[in-house]
């Protein structure tokens, strides 16, 4: 599990180092870590330099020394002695300073999980699109889409699984479908044709569908042709996803994409309403990361700032603790996927989804989009 980042903000050293006292000693070390402040100049220079995290929590003076330099971006919660007539009680964001301990982590713990960005749910009569990206190659990122996919499905929801890598790695897997060879290329020959007729011809798909027996969604049969696929423009991409998601037969589509800033990616990144960014923990991961996300940012600002609300950030093959720095400071991890050591002699491609500790991970993570939608998940125990 990945500790919330928290940063604690009041003047009272004598209330700071109990509470320090307790949480150290207690389970809560595990959940929180904290960065504690109880002079305001140090505090105001955290904020402008040091890790973003997920909530600050402070008295009533050094909340509004903060507040009052327009920071909004980061949850805030006031420690509260009951007494002030601060406007910042008036916001509803407090709880009160003194009273028990482990009430007061709850309640702490509650509003950093509330601090996430605001993921689409998945919600009945719509398609959602989730896009699994990486700026890395071998992070895992087929396996965990693929994986996802499946367990999407084995919640009962109508799940498509599209590949956008230029290799297809679903090829490994046999769908089980017979007379489909070559079906994605007379597919990709439509969506061009679609977008030089002159009378707008609706592009249909729905012949181009194969039922993929192994990951127990529908998809593709994958593409061979490798140049056909470099050549997919962003327009092409936009105009598949925009009839996959117009066809009305599906919850959610799960997009593997490839692992470079090309135009496949570009069109995913603008469509997908929920993002997946996969991380590895080694330096070269974490600087490969952040270099990626810089020069996103460097193209188009205003798109980096709206894909941010839309991500979650995930280690994979995580081992028990994180030992490299997050690329960059205004992200934090938001969940992980364990690693497997059988993999590593792996001769036998099905068991990649049939690992039970991976899928209960991958698993957490479909539970999360369905958290307060209105799709009702069937009970985990069906056929894995």
């Amino acid at each position: 599990m990945i500790p919330a980042r928290l940063v604690l903000a009041v003047q009272d050293s004598r209330y700071v180092e109990p509470l320090l006292s307790y949480l150290h000693g207690s389970s809560y070390g595990s959940v929180l870590q904290v960065t504690a402040f109880t002079r305001t100049d140090s505090f105001l220079h955290y904020m402008e330099v040091g890790e973003v995290p997920n909530l600050v929590a402070g008295d009533t003076e050094m909340l509004e020394s903060w507040l009052s330099r327009g920071e909004t971006s980061v949850p805030w919660l006031l420690l509260s002695e009951g007494h002030s007539s601060s406007s910042l009680v008036e916001g509803g964001n407090s709880t009160f300073k003194y009273q028990p301990l482990p009430q007061l982590m709850e309640v702490i713990i509650t509003h950093c999980k509330r601090s996430g960005g605001a993921l689409e749910k998945l919600n009945v009569g719509t398609t959602s699109v989730i896009g699994i990206v990486s700026p890395l190659s071998g992070s895992g990122k087929s396996t965990i889409a693929m994986n996802m996919a499946k367990q999407l499905g084995v919640l009962g929801l109508k799940v498509f699984y599209l590949n956008l890598e230029t290799v297809n790695s679903s090829a490994l897997f046999p769908s089980g479908s017979v007379g489909m060879e070559g079906s994605f290329s007379r597919l990709l020959y439509d969506i061009k044709a679609s977008q030089e007729s002159a009378s707008g011809t609706e592009l249909s798909i729905t012949p181009y569908i194969i039922r993929h027996h192994g990951l127990k969604c529908d998809s593709f049969e994958p593409s061979f042709n490798v140049k056909e696929v470099t050549e997919m423009t962003m327009e092409d991409t936009a105009l598949l996803l925009a009839s996959l998601v117009s066809c009305n037969q599906y919850d959610a589509i799960v997009v593997d994409t490839e692992g470079y800033m090309e135009e496949r990616m570009q069109a995913v990144l603008e469509q997908a309403g929920v993002l997946f960014w996969i991380l590895l923990d080694d330096l070269m991961s974490m600087y490969k990361s952040g270099i990626w996300m810089d020069q996103l940012e460097l193209k188009d600002s205003a798109l980096f700032g709206n894909l941010k609300k839309r991500s979650r950030f995930i280690v994979n093959r995580y081992t028990g603790q994180l030992v490299n720095g997050f690329p960059r400071k205004d992200i934090s991890i938001d969940s992980v996927l364990p690693y497997i050591p059988s993999w590593k002699q792996l001769h036998r491609e099905e068991l990649l989804l049939s690992s039970p500790i991976y899928q209960r991970e991958v698993l957490k993570l479909c539970q999360q989009l369905l958290e307060g939608s209105s799709i009702t998940p069937v009970q985990a125990g069906g056929e894995q």
